[in-house]
């Protein structure tokens, strides 16, 4: 079930018999609780830099004769519904693939940047079709720099909002399964401020437990995939299906 901020105070208002909020006479300080929330929000986000909720993907119009880009990376479809990010390259925390889809298109190869300006320097820093990309100090770059207008798909993952955080209206942004989740942190940071090592402890184990679950579940390989038993996927033009190219393992066929 997805929770907003003033649904979690409740939940741990309710789980601890304790009273949130800015008065003297309430056991835990409303800011103190919502530290806490920021705090199990993070780790549950630092667990794995790639969850399905963060997949996005951006497009990129670029300028001619510009290397680096740090805005303009519009968001044109994303996993999460209800959510919107930036324009700016900060707002994309990794990307997966860049793929230039005008003139034919073809898909831009990651290359260290010292290594791309080992190539690209002095007169040989010539205008062409981005081949490479690479990031640095902030920046998307591309090599060759773009002789024209060219539109750029990129595919990635973004970085979390948390505009949740004061804004009852949003739902925390993450899968709706790590939500109860932080409500058991909380509820054990809670009773830590209370001096009661032994309930922080149970309701830490609830956090810990119910995240491993949670993560094992969403990570988990597509069952749709085929099972490769040996020597991984090769590919090859041979004779296959109405011409189509065969795809190749030392154990499986296709074509």
């Amino acid at each position: 079930m997805p929770l907003n901020i003033t649904q979690i105070e409740n939940l741990v208002e309710a789980i601890t018999d304790l009273q949130v909020g800015n008065d003297p006479s309430d056991d835990v300080p409303s800011n103190l609780v919502n530290a806490f929330i920021e705090e199990a929000y993070q780790r549950i986000f630092t667990l794995n830099t790639k969850w399905p909720w963060y997949q996005t993907i951006y497009e990129l119009n670029t300028t001619a004769n510009q290397r680096s880009y740090t805005t303009g990376f519009t968001q044109i479809a994303t996993t999460a519904t209800g959510t919107s990010v930036g324009s700016d390259f900060a707002d994309i925390r990794e990307i997966i693939s860049a793929t230039n889809e005008s003139n034919g298109g073809n898909q831009l190869i990651y290359i260290d940047d010292f290594l791309a300006q080992k190539y690209w320097n002095g007169t040989a820093d010539t205008p062409g079709n981005p081949i490479y990309f690479s990031m640095w100090a902030g920046e998307l770059r591309l090599w060759p720099k773009p002789d024209s207008v060219y539109t750029i798909n990129i595919r990635g993952f973004r970085q979390p909002s948390y505009a949740w955080l004061t804004n009852p209206g949003l739902t925390v942004d993450i899968n709706d399964e790590f939500h109860i989740m932080i409500v058991n942190f909380v509820a054990s940071r809670c009773y830590q401020f209370q001096e009661d090592p032994e309930m922080a402890a149970v309701y830490m184990n609830h956090f810990d437990q119910g995240a491993a679950l949670a993560r094992q579940n969403i990570t988990h390989p597509s069952n749709n995939q085929p099972m490769v038993l040996s020597g991984g996927l090769q590919y090859g033009f041979f004779p296959g299906w109405n011409g189509m190219p065969t795809y190749r393992s030392q154990n499986i066929w296709w074509g």
